[in-house]
């Protein structure tokens, strides 16, 4: 967060060796009973920006804090008419109540001892308020079918145009005049309640317009994505083809599979609309014009941008590309009688992504799956522990309670660390037969428990090509497998004349040529790690290249069809050492039929190898998505097959058929990548796989 402008502005703002603890908040109503009764717990949660986020994304580090839970009350001793504003007062009230202690630490700044031993007059400014639009709206205290951050009418909602962010002072000053009963016509046009003592008032150094900060979740995944644009292509194409384009998407490890399609699914949750996104531009292509195509890989492309978790000019440029490719094309849906007017409020909240994250950082951390996550933690098991009687005191107690053992817990092992010293060494064999401990004088934190040696079941090899790493099982689970199985089950028909070939070309002083008797070591899959890009993280990703016949039913299970996993392999060294990053140059998509062993008696390699078959090299484009379009190569009318090494097998590559504009119905997710004849290469499988493509930094230059 501190990569920010607001942080820099905020530090001119206060005195000289000022500390600045941004201060988070986040809220959210969530439901405790399941299947009977109405119960609901409203807690608010508590972070600071001095923490990095890729710690506060994780809700085993505790970064985040409960500070309390809003009442959550039907008001029923008001009036119909009177319990909205009711409500609205009584959430102000509570916000004022939890969050004084910040006035006066954030007016003058408080001595707090920091992490590294050195005590620093800190000042917490309320800097960020993640919520959904209904919450939004209720904390700057505006009607719903207002802007939370600033001043538009809401029948513009639907234009690109410029956001005026509001005001603090003047918005008092207008709850001020309205109070006094004078006749104040901005307090109608902005969109206001009567709430004339707003948790934000006195909030030093603090406009909550511009803390509210988007949210991915709501806004893009659920809002944009699912409610509005899958409905409007659903209504251009029909339900039924829509969804037999999703049960016949070629299936590969880490894809959600929708087996009955989409339409038919009542309730979805975030994983479900980003496993939508990753094949939704190439699985309309054909059935919807190419300017309704544009406006979906424009709307999909800001979903990916707008999720980075690092970004520079470039990528901002990007996300503001796509925005104003959406806002040139979207009448197309008003020309095709889908849609009146676009006066949606999801819809003009993308103007303010760009501006949210010049301000305060990337929006990764400012999402609302993490406050859904912590309710979890902080609401639900504490709920289900009691006897669900006056719930909300019960669930603080036992919170208190949690949160007392854990500070125990970590004091007593903090405790034992020092006491016995982690640079120690340790008897490598240590049970309670041969010790004299008591009881009592059991370590509870393990250090002195045997040492527990860790069989890896997979051995990792770098590849001298691409310096990728990757893994393969010790031990090979197909052992001795036959030609006849290779060319049956693996469907691999040119496998002995190919591994002839492979042998006299590489093996030269191999003294045998393959047979039908040659046996071979099959292995079910390589685990290819990805190397790591700056735009999503650091964490370690893996692609499973998988071949795997199909197994065939036994008693009561049914069939698991065949996985013959299509892969990136370097095709030409030369070039791909000499490629651009995010280029294909050297690579060439395959289907990976066999992994296997070179059997001893042709010789030695420290490397297994691969039965392809390849696709076409990636020379044709495609005009209205830019996504490059391949089909199956042959040779004298059968596979164009060769023997490569694992370690020329770069990562997965996804290809999606061109459906047309009505899909065969002899397609099915088994058989399609056999009778497809046309191929798009799926940049959007992964944001991995997107911000190493070319594809985002289309049209940005």
């Amino acid at each position: 967060m501190w990569t920010g402008e607001w942080w820099w502005n905020k530090q001119a703002n206060l005195p000289d060796r000022a500390t600045i603890a941004p201060i988070i908040l986040a809220s959210d109503k969530t439901k405790l009973s399941q299947f009977k009764g109405n119960q609901t717990a409203w807690p608010v949660y508590l972070s600071i920006g001095n923490i990095a986020k890729a710690t506060r994304r994780q809700v085993s580090a505790r970064a985040t804090v409960l500070v309390g839970y809003i009442p959550v009350s039907k008001l029923q001793c008001f009036s119909s008419k009177a319990r909205s504003v009711a409500g609205y007062r009584l959430f102000h009230h509570c916000m004022m109540k939890i969050l004084e202690p910040l006035v006066e630490a954030g007016r003058n700044g408080i001595k707090m001892l920091c992490v590294d031993g050195c005590i620093r007059k800190v000042y917490p400014i309320v800097a960020a308020y993640v919520a959904d639009h209904p919450e939004q709206c209720l904390i700057v205290n505006v009607k719903e079918n207002h802007c939370p951050r600033g001043l538009v009418d809401p029948k513009q909602h639907g234009e690109p145009d410029a956001c005026l962010l509001q005001n603090v002072d003047e918005t008092l000053d207008i709850l001020l005049r309205h109070a006094e009963g004078l006749n104040e016509p901005r307090f109608v046009t902005q969109g206001l309640h009567p709430v004339y003592e707003p948790f934000w008032k006195n909030l030093p150094h603090c406009n909550i317009f511009s803390c509210v900060t988007p949210d991915i979740l709501h806004q893009l995944h659920k809002g944009i994505f699912k409610d509005h644009l899958v409905s409007w292509c659903a209504k251009l194409i029909g339900d039924d083809e829509l969804d037999r384009r999703f049960k016949a998407m070629p299936d590969m490890p880490g894809l959600r599979h929708f087996k009955k399609g989409i339409t038919s699914v009542s309730q979805w949750t975030g994983a479900e609309h980003k496993e939508m996104q990753k094949v939704f531009v190439a699985l309309l292509s054909g059935a919807v014009s190419n300017e309704v195509l544009t406006v979906v890989q424009a709307v999909v492309d800001f979903i990916y941008y707008a999720q980075f978790q690092v970004h520079t000019t470039t990528t901002l440029r990007g996300l503001q590309h796509a925005l104003q490719t959406f806002h040139d094309h979207k009448e197309i849906f008003q020309t095709l009688g889908i849609r009146e007017h676009f006066n949606i409020a999801k819809i003009h909240s993308m103007l303010h992504y760009l501006e949210a994250i010049i301000q305060r950082g990337c929006l990764d951390s400012f999402n609302t799956e993490l406050s859904e996550r912590l309710h979890i933690d902080f609401t639900k098991e504490g709920y289900r522990a009691g006897n669900h009687r006056d719930y909300i005191a019960h669930m603080t107690t036992w919170l208190r309670r949690q949160e007392a053992m854990h500070l125990r817990s970590a004091f007593l092992q903090w405790l034992d660390q020092d006491a016995v010293g982690l640079c120690q060494p340790l008897p490598d064999t240590l049970t309670n037969s041969d010790t004299d401990s008591e009881p009592g004088d059991i370590d509870l934190d393990g250090l002195n428990a045997a040492p527990v040696e860790k069989v890896e079941k997979e051995l990792p090899l770098v590849s001298p090509i691409s310096g990728v790493t990757y893994r393969i099982a010790k031990n090979c689970p197909n052992p001795c497998t036959t030609l006849l199985e290779l060319q049956g089950k693996y469907v691999a028909t040119e496998f002995l004349p190919v591994f002839r070939s492979y042998v006299r070309s590489k093996l030269p002083c191999s003294p045998f040529l393959p047979t039908h008797l040659t046996r071979y070591e099959v292995y079910k899959q390589v685990k290819i790690e990805k190397l790591p890009n700056e735009f999503v993280g650091d964490i370690t990703r893996f692609d499973r290249i998988r071949a795997v016949p199909m197994t065939a039913a036994k008693g009561r299970t049914r069939p698991v069809p065949a996985q013959f996993a299509t892969a990136l392999v370097i095709h030409d060294r030369e070039l791909f050492k000499g490629r651009i990053s995010g280029s294909l140059e050297g690579l060439r998509a395959a289907r990976v039929r066999v992994i296997f062993k070179l059997p001893p008696q042709f010789g030695d390699l420290p490397h297994p190898l691969a039965y392809v078959e390849w696709y076409t090299a990636f020379n044709r484009v495609d005009t209205t998505t830019g996504m490059y379009t391949v089909s199956r190569s042959t040779r004298n009318r059968a596979p164009n097959a060769s023997i490569v090494g694992v370690d020329q097998i770069y990562g997965a590559c996804h290809l999606v058929p061109k459906f047309g504009s009505q899909i065969d119905r002899k397609w099915t997710v088994e058989n399609v990548l056999n009778a497809a004849t046309q191929f798009f290469v799926n940049p959007y499988l992964s944001i991995h796989t997107f911000a190493s493509s070319e594809l985002y930094t289309r049209g940005i230059n």
